[in-house]
């Protein structure tokens, strides 16, 4: 019984030998690569993207005193709405109150001198001279005034647009001078998005498209009109701004909310849509691909034009039909004899 098993397996080891030569040969005799392929997918022009943007106010405007003073009251706080011509602040009026009237009393004093005067020239009685005197006199006590009465009105703080207060900057006591920022007014009749866009997609943005934005803090989308768009990079994204309009009548989306933007674009370039796996570079920076073509490997020169949806969009005599290698081509040269393998 030994004898015979002994004999079996060397049978077995035998035939198992002779299968594997007969496998090699075929190997050998067909010297094929094996590949992965897909197929190229067309490009229909429509572009389908996806921003962060964050809500800004259409207008903002700091508001300061036109006068130098110590802030005596504060009428309105932060988020409140306010209408054109409202009294905000007030600063300490003393001091103008006090020029005003020392102005007021010249006036008197000047218009008393031209009631007296005026029936000595008209009779001809007082010289030319001693008349200019007295209306060049009436004149500087109107002048100063107004000019002291300008310096009361200074002393408070109006709205000149209805609007939201967005932040308050300063507080009773504090002194002020005029170019110090006491409040910010802002307009939120509508609102701008603002989205940050590549380079290499600026290009697809137009006035006067629409985009869909949704607001999660308030589980709000609506529709928004692209407005402006900018023409200077920022220096360290390399992204330009793109501002996108809303509407804002209920005042409910607030300046600072996060929103995700999605916009469709016509592209007007051409091209084929392929993996990025089978693009390759030759040696003097060329790029190019391989596709299988009856059964072998054929090298085609193409170029990228952008990069759209995890694909590359690439111009080139490849064929919407082709069978692109993208897996396997690292060995390939043109002419190489390949297997399609899933």
């Amino acid at each position: 019984m030994k004898k015979v098993s002994h004999l079996a397996v060397a049978g077995m080891l035998v035939i198992a030998s002779c299968t594997h030569k007969e496998n090699t040969a075929i190997t050998e005799s067909n010297n094929a690569f094996n590949v992965q392929v897909e197929q190229p997918q067309t490009y229909n022009g429509i572009i389908q993207s996806g921003y962060s943007g964050v809500v800004e106010a259409q207008k903002t405007t700091a508001l300061s005193f036109a006068t130098m003073g110590t802030i005596t009251e504060i009428f309105v706080d932060e988020g409140q709405a306010v209408s054109k011509g409202q009294l905000l602040a007030k600063v300490n009026a003393s001091n103008a109150q006090n020029a005003y009237q020392v102005a007021l009393a010249s006036l008197q004093q000047a218009e008393d001198a031209y009631r007296r005067m005026k029936p000595m020239k008209e009779n001809g009685t007082l010289p030319e001279i001693k008349w200019v005197e007295v209306e060049t006199g009436l004149a500087q006590a109107k002048a100063a005034v107004a000019i002291t009465q300008k310096g009361i009105n200074d002393c408070s703080l109006y709205a000149p647009a209805s609007g939201v207060i967005g932040k308050k900057y300063v507080q009773a006591g504090m002194n002020v001078v005029p170019a110090t920022t006491a409040l910010e007014l802002l307009n939120i009749q509508s609102v701008y998005v603002k989205i940050p866009v590549s380079e290499n997609e600026i290009s697809l943005f137009k006035k006067g498209e629409t985009a869909q934005i949704t607001i999660t803090a308030i589980d709000k989308t609506v529709t928004g009109t692209i407005k402006e768009i900018g023409v200077s990079a920022d220096i360290l994204s390399h992204t330009y701004p793109v501002k996108i309009e809303v509407q804002n009548t209920t005042g409910d989306i607030k300046p600072g909310m996060i929103c995700s933007v999605q916009t469709t674009a016509q592209d007007k370039r051409l091209g084929i849509l392929i993996s990025n796996k089978a693009l390759q570079n030759d040696v003097n920076g060329n790029q190019f691909i391989y596709v299988e073509q009856n059964g072998k490997a054929e090298k085609i020169a193409v170029k990228t034009i952008a990069l759209i949806d995890n694909k590359v969009l690439v111009q080139g005599e490849v064929l919407q039909n082709a069978n692109i290698i993208i897996s396997g081509q690292q060995k390939l040269s043109n002419g190489t004899p390949i297997q399609i393998i899933k």
